[in-house]
């Protein structure tokens, strides 16, 4: 029970949009107020969340939640492409061990797959834990999306990939922990529908 506590942190660590700069707080707030305070919760977007898959290999996600970023500080170098807020949502299912994945949408004005991925890939080149990583042009539902393979000093392997939703400034994110190419190839095929 541990480890899986453990990977639905760090996935939720990931979809949070903070991966290097600490969680996003599950906190309260009045998700129609001006946007000046990150967080979290279930159902602050439900539209957002709506977008989500709801089963993954015959099971529901292990949790669900949204939130928003509206601190420098949350959305790093994002603020160097004039997004200045960013509302997401995220499903994910632990699927034993290490392994994991969250499937996640996110909308702000500015938004595109290509700074979602810089913004992944900027947080991964600063972790301390980051042993090597990858980034390669690849298509999902025949859209051009972009994936990030970063693998850590512990041995442990995750890929984030973008694509574009169906709006603009609204972007799709899988995020997988310890799946390895195969079975990612199977969840973008799986989940990687709008």
């Amino acid at each position: 029970m541990r480890v899986t506590a453990l990977l639905l942190a760090r996935l939720a660590l990931v979809v949070s949009l903070t991966a290097c700069s600490g969680e996003t707080p599950t906190v309260s707030f009045d998700p129609a107020s001006a946007c000046d305070t990150d967080g979290r919760f279930a159902g602050a977007y439900p539209d957002l969340e709506a977008l989500l898959p709801t089963a993954f290999e015959g099971k529901e996600p292990d949790s669900v939640d949204s939130g928003r970023n509206c601190t420098d500080g949350a959305l790093g170098i994002l603020t160097e492409s004039g997004v200045d807020g960013v509302r997401f949502a995220g499903s994910t299912w632990a699927l034993g061990g290490t392994s994991g994945v969250t499937v996640a949408v996110f909308e702000g004005d500015g938004l595109d797959a290509l700074n979602l991925l810089a913004f992944y890939e900027d947080g991964a080149r600063t972790a301390r834990r980051t042993e090597k990583l990858q980034v390669s042009d690849i298509t999902v539902g025949g859209a051009d999306a972009e994936r990030l393979d970063v693998l850590g000093s512990d041995g442990t392997g995750q890929t984030i990939v973008t694509w574009p939703a169906d709006a603009p400034g609204r972007v799709n994110v899988l995020l997988a922990a310890d799946l390895g190419d195969a079975r990612v190839a199977e969840a973008l095929d799986a989940l990687g529908g709008d």
